[in-house]
């Protein structure tokens, strides 16, 4: 015979409740979500990376690109409505911009986070035109909106999509890479140009030489060669000496002398370190640029105590007032130097003088030539002027000590 089954009454009611409180919770969400699928934007924020330092793209641009100039009304549009994906790949179309991410809030306000390009060169192609180039090797056009300064490469063949002009990037990013990484180098080197074997040239801020530089292979020792031998030689002998600099071969700059060379004129130009100059100027510009960044850099000193001028004040030496106050004490080295350039300038005020009685003779023949007449009385006192006060006789009052006029008697 089969057994019966036993139905639990309990367990039924228990699966009912728990169909019914789940087919609730399902409707309720729907219908949130419905609800809030009908609402529209409240706002719409733009944020783009860096932009306290660089206004490659403005936030007003962003909205134009990708609601304005698409005819959208997108305060009005129902939320689920707005097709993000669509607005993100419009933006990233933008050569300045490098990447876009759009989403919406639970306070519905459209979130729009934009990246933008960095250029870190300009390039100026055998063709005439020119453009900017980021680190990700990406190629952005002029703008008028703004002028950016950076390195410049000239005389670049003419780039496409192809391995060689993609191989070629890398070498010009390599090389720009390194000299504005280079405080010294990044002030030195005013224009790369590319040669036809794909090599490089560098134009130097200070001085005519052609650095042949080669291939992106040993940048760093090449630049320690240079650099060296800027200190060394070109610091000593001058810096037009030498029409050439070839760094290509290892561990030695080939230099080509300038026919004909004349050396420096004014000793103390020739005499000044210029290599230490331009890097001290520079990273005092990186020190100032830094503090205005940070906020928290504090100024720099105005002199160092090495460079401060002493005062009067401050106590002569001890050696110095020994020898002065002694008779019989020898000169010392300086005091000789001062008693003969005293001597010297006695030589030239005589010297001078001479010469302007040399060159009017005649004036000082005039004057004694001349006869001296003698008045009569009658015509000395016809022809008596008044007595100005500084030619009348003085006295001199014994408690003042001042000289009393005759008119004031």
């Amino acid at each position: 015979m089969a057994q019966k089954l036993k139905i639990s009454v309990r367990k039924v009611l228990q699966a009912l409740f728990t169909l019914v409180v789940a087919t609730c919770c399902i409707v309720a969400v729907i219908s949130a979500s419905k609800i809030e699928s009908n609402k529209t934007l409240s706002k719409v924020e733009v944020q783009i990376k860096s932009q306290r330092l660089y206004h490659f793209v403005e936030e007003q641009q962003i909205i134009d690109e990708a609601i304005t100039n698409r005819n959208i009304d997108i305060m009005h549009v129902p939320v689920s409505k707005v097709d993000l994906k669509s607005m993100e790949q419009v933006l990233k179309a933008d050569p300045w911009v490098a990447d876009a991410q759009l989403y919406i809030d639970n306070n519905l306000v459209l979130h729009m986070l934009i990246t933008q390009r960095i250029p870190i060169a300009r390039l100026f192609d055998r063709t005439g035109n020119s453009y900017y180039m980021d680190k990700t090797l990406n190629t952005m056009p002029l703008s008028d909106n703004f002028k950016y300064y950076t390195s410049v490469v000239t005389n670049v063949p003419v780039l496409g999509a192809d391995t060689q002009s993609l191989w070629l990037k890398k070498q010009i990013y390599a090389m720009v890479h390194s000299i504005q990484n280079d405080t010294f180098w990044n002030a030195q080197v005013s224009q790369i140009i590319v040669d036809s074997d794909y090599s490089f040239e560098l134009v130097p801020v200070l001085g005519d030489q052609r650095i042949i530089f080669g291939d992106t292979s040993r940048m760093a020792e090449k630049f320690s060669n240079v650099h060296s031998f800027y200190k060394n030689v070109l610091n000593r002998i001058g810096w037009d000496k030498y029409e050439t600099l070839d760094l290509r071969f290892k561990g030695q700059v080939v230099a080509s002398p300038a026919l004909p060379y004349k050396g420096p004129v004014d000793k103390g130009i020739g005499d000044l370190d210029w290599v230490k100059m331009i890097e001290a100027t520079e990273a005092r510009k990186d020190s100032v640029e830094a503090s205005k960044t940070s906020g928290k850099g504090k100024p720099e000193a105005v002199a160092n105590k090495k460079d401060v001028k002493p005062s009067g004040k401050e106590k002569e030496k001890p050696g110095a007032s020994a020898n002065a106050s002694k008779p019989g004490a020898k000169p010392t080295a300086d005091a000789h130097k001062r008693e003969v350039k005293k001597e010297e300038k006695r030589e030239v005020k005589k010297e001078v003088n001479k010469d302007v009685k040399d060159a009017h003779p005649a004036k000082t023949e005039v004057k004694a030539a001349q006869p001296v007449k003698k008045e009569s009385k009658g015509e000395q006192k016809d022809k008596k002027e008044p007595i100005k006060p500084e030619q009348r006789p003085k006295e001199i009052d014994k408690k003042t000590g001042k000289y009393i006029y005759q008119e004031h008697k």
